[in-house]
């Protein structure tokens, strides 16, 4: 049976960032430093993750009526037809469940009702297990590469892109 789905309040900030931090400890084990992993601020995460919420032009989806997983959507500053899937994150507990699947398909079906005709998305170099969900559901890498400095740690990502079908009514 797929989770309940519901869009995220600033009420959820905290549970939100407590998954956050573990979720991003769990998936990216080995492919970041763990200092680097470890040096996040929960404080400081839940305070970003208020900003986020109250962000207009961004929507976060959580499963209910436990918080295991999220997706947050936003427009991409490329193209304005264009969505992004921002984040995407399942408690490590709830891996290969059908909850990433489920809130994927809430987060496109929510780009698209936007007017959205595409979307792109950014993943960490490395990580094959998002690789091989992504591409599963549809989404093909660009070629295109980028660097980032996070918090002192260089990361590449890859960028992935896919076509969004027109929308079924669902509130965002």
């Amino acid at each position: 049976m797929p989770p309940a789905i519901r869009t995220a309040t600033e009420a959820d900030a905290p549970a939100i960032a407590r998954l956050h931090l573990a979720s991003y400890r769990a998936a990216y084990r080995g492919l970041l430093p763990d200092g680097f992993l470890a040096a996040f601020d929960m404080a400081e995460r839940e305070h970003r993750w208020l900003e986020r919420l109250r962000d207009p032009s961004r929507a976060t989806f959580v499963t209910a009526p436990a918080i295991v997983a999220f997706a947050e959507i936003g427009p991409s500053h490329d193209d304005p037809r264009t969505g992004e899937l921002l984040a995407l994150h399942v408690a490590e507990s709830h891996w290969r469940q059908g909850i990433g699947g489920a809130l994927h398909a809430r987060a496109l079906n929510a780009l698209s009702g936007l007017g959205h005709e595409s979307a792109v998305l950014w993943v960490l170099d490395g990580n094959q297990r998002a690789c091989a969900f992504y591409e599963a559901a549809g989404w093909a890498f660009t070629g295109e590469t980028r660097h980032r400095n996070v918090r002192g740690t260089l990361v590449d990502e890859l960028r992935y892109r896919r076509e969004l079908r027109p929308h079924r009514s669902l509130p965002v």
